[in-house]
């Protein structure tokens, strides 16, 4: 007979109960959106400042957006009062 002796790893790796490799959490993705900031007004009403925020990194795409929500909500608008790309 042959003598055959393995390791406490190789005895494992055999059976396939090796210790799965740990984890490495995967590196955050910055958040990019663009904030657009409109005066709007409601029924004639006093003006109010209306935030949206676009998932578009272009500020024409992320104004038209804003402006479309806005008069979705009823909102008369008035003004773009800001358009800012935020990075978190």
């Amino acid at each position: 007979m042959t003598e055959i002796t393995l390791s406490e790893s190789e005895m494992r790796s055999a059976l396939g109960l090796d210790p799965e490799p740990p984890k490495h959490p995967k590196p955050s993705v910055p958040l990019t959106y663009t904030l657009v900031e409109l005066s709007v007004r409601t029924n004639g009403g006093k003006p109010h400042r209306f935030e949206y925020r676009s998932g578009s990194i272009s500020t024409l795409t992320a104004q038209l957006e804003a402006e479309k929500a806005a008069r979705d909500e009823g909102h008369e608008v008035l003004e773009v009062l800001d358009i800012n790309q935020i990075s978190e």
